[in-house]
């Protein structure tokens, strides 16, 4: 699609329609004509390393065209947006060019590394501290069910919450279980919120 925005302008107006027609048609279809049970609805859009890398492996693989097309092919000199242009990244510095002069410190500033360096070492120190976070709100909520198996509880999955209830409850039927949790009466010292 992008090479098609360097190459023709209007390829990318006719393949944004065709995904908006074909995402409301499989959204139609998916709606009236699919039943899942609600423990397999999420089931699927869990993600793992290998279609993280294989997703990466795909960008670079769509990234990598249209970067030797910007920066090797000539536009065309008669049509085109980049017509009459030496190179398509030609356009960026006409406009750069042709801006105030505040407009040019402010692109010098951040193309600089004075200023590209330090947004990525801040950028790598919110990806260890949100990592981080994830972590310990895992080893929080293994240790709180660790903690409940141990009173004899279980946590039972609701609409509303989480609902500890009496493990020996654990055969019955889902409603018995959330009507179980609402009349059982839990000490301070045995129950753990979420």
């Amino acid at each position: 699609m992008w090479l098609g925005f360097f190459f023709s302008p209007v390829l990318p107006l006719f393949q944004i329609v065709i995904f908006v027609v074909t995402f409301y048609l499989k959204k139609y279809s998916l709606m009236y004509n699919l039943e899942l049970e609600k423990e397999a609805l999420f089931r699927g859009a869990r993600t793992t390393v290998l279609s993280t890398v294989y997703f990466l492996v795909v960008l670079g693989g769509a990234v990598f065209p249209v970067g030797y097309a910007v920066s090797r092919f000539r536009p065309s000199y008669d049509c085109g947006p980049f017509q009459r242009r030496e190179t398509f990244l030609s356009v960026i510095t006409e406009v750069i060019d042709s801006s105030s002069s505040s407009s040019k410190e402010f692109i010098n500033y951040i193309t600089s590394s004075g200023f590209i360096i330090p947004f990525i070492v801040v950028l790598i120190g919110v990806i260890c501290v949100l990592s981080s976070v994830v972590i310990a709100k895992k080893k929080l909520l293994r240790l709180t069910i660790a903690h409940l198996d141990a009173e004899g509880l279980v946590l039972i999955h609701t609409d509303e919450a989480i609902v500890p209830v009496l493990a020996e409850l654990r055969q019955s039927s889902t409603s018995a279980l959330i009507a179980a949790a609402e009349t059982t009466a839990f000490d301070n010292d045995t129950y753990v919120p979420m």
